[in-house]
């Protein structure tokens, strides 16, 4: 009795070793998103290489008892990959911690050789049999139990030497059923831990997109409303002088907004969001008549690139309101697009009156706030807008990334 207590104390202590070697290798990044419900080729080798050698070191790891015959942990990785990856993959860690075994020789060796291979099945089935609980240490605790009693039929029909087998048994059975299954329950539960926490990283990145989206929608909202009521004054001041006038403003403002309406997202392409600026730029000009001039310098070449959309027509508002209106003539507002490398650049430049703290978005107005922030959203805070002022005018300028 005082022999099989230190046998299981042993086992125990070689379990234990394993058990904290699975919990490491699942903390780092290429092992712990393998933990999903799905497994794709280059998953199933990863987890075949990764059992295989916990499954081998369980071997090494045994506890000598007679003939080449140990008391070990090798089920535990073998079981383990079969529930967590499926028959192929217990299986093939089976098989390949099967033939490791049966080159240490023993009596034992052709029966500890198959009883590996089903046990590796075992593991599956069970997963399988048991799908609706999901990932479930106890359940793997019981396809440990089912299989190392197994195990224990295979060597008694296998050995070849009924009688040592039989005397084996009663040294190595409860020790190995008992260890080896907590060993299974450990480690699975280390597995769901993983999965756990790797669900809950998912969700949360999710909620962050989802939380973008709606900000963007938010400033995208503000910016509308805040062109929409600009331009109905201009429109309303033309009613009263040129009604003419004031109907082609109103069919280029249907222009836009139905521009706007048709872009799904918060991305359309570079000639979609010049057509809305020009639309915008119509209603200014005729407002301010000869005062203002808005000239457009773009590379044609990037016409179809994807782009953020409401995103200049904010900064040319911008230029109009603090630089041009405050200049007496008048002046010019010049939009540039152009090619750097991966990027595009971005300027928006004036030659009115400029604004003083250029670089606070208090002072320049709530449209180049919002493209600030819109385009830290989109792209990070390395694409943050560039803002020069002085009383010859001012620049805005920004890149954004072409493949995105």
């Amino acid at each position: 009795m005082a022999g099989d207590s230190m046998l299981m104390l042993d086992m125990l202590e070689r379990m234990s070793l394993i058990t904290i070697f699975t919990y490491i290798i699942f903390q780092t990044d290429i092992i712990k998103h393998l933990v999903k419900d799905e497994y794709d080729k280059k998953d199933k080798i990863i987890m075949i290489v990764l059992f295989t050698i916990l499954s081998i070191t369980g071997t090494y790891f045994g506890i000598y008892i007679t003939d080449n015959s140990l008391a070990n942990s090798r089920p535990i990785g073998t079981i383990v990959a079969g529930y967590l990856g499926g028959p192929v993959v217990g299986v093939t860690v089976g098989i390949i911690s099967g033939l490791h075994r049966y080159t240490l020789g023993g009596f034992t060796a052709l029966a500890c050789s198959i009883s590996t291979v089903v046990e590796g099945a075992i593991g599956a089935g069970f997963r399988r049999i048991f799908k609706d609980k999901g990932l479930s240490p106890i359940i793997a605790g019981l396809s440990a139990v089912v299989s190392e009693i197994t195990q224990m039929i295979i060597i008694l029909i296998f050995s070849g030497d009924l009688e040592t087998a039989i005397l084996l048994e009663e040294k190595i059975a409860a020790s190995m059923i008992i260890i080896n299954s907590v060993g299974v329950f450990l480690i699975v539960m280390v597995v769901d831990r993983s999965k756990k926490l790797v669900d809950g990283q998912v969700k949360l990145v999710k909620l962050k997109e989802e939380n973008k989206i709606a900000e963007l929608k938010a400033l995208k909202a503000q910016i509308e409303p805040h062109f929409l009521f600009n331009s109905l004054n201009v429109i309303g001041a033309y009613c009263r002088t040129d009604g003419e006038k004031a109907r082609n403003l109103i069919l280029n403002l249907s222009d836009y907004f139905r521009g706007t309406l048709e872009i799904e997202g918060d991305f359309s392409t570079l000639q979609k969001e010049l057509s809305l600026v020009k639309a915008y730029v119509s209603i200014e000009e005729a407002r301010f008549s000869n005062r203002l001039k808005v000239e457009f310098f773009i590379d044609n070449t990037l016409l179809d690139i994807k782009f953020p959309i409401l995103i200049i027509q904010p900064i040319v508002e911008n230029a109009i309101k603090h630089g041009i209106l405050k200049k007496i003539e008048g002046g010019t507002v010049k939009v540039i697009v152009s090619n750097k490398e991966n990027d595009v650049y971005v300027e928006i430049c004036d030659d009115g009156i400029g604004f003083e703290n250029a670089n606070n978005s208090v002072s320049t107005g709530l449209g180049l706030k919002n493209v600030r922030n819109r385009l830290k959203l989109l792209y990070g805070e390395k694409y943050d807008i560039n803002i020069i002022s002085s009383n010859k005018g001012s620049s805005v300028s920004f890149y954004i990334p072409k493949n995105i």
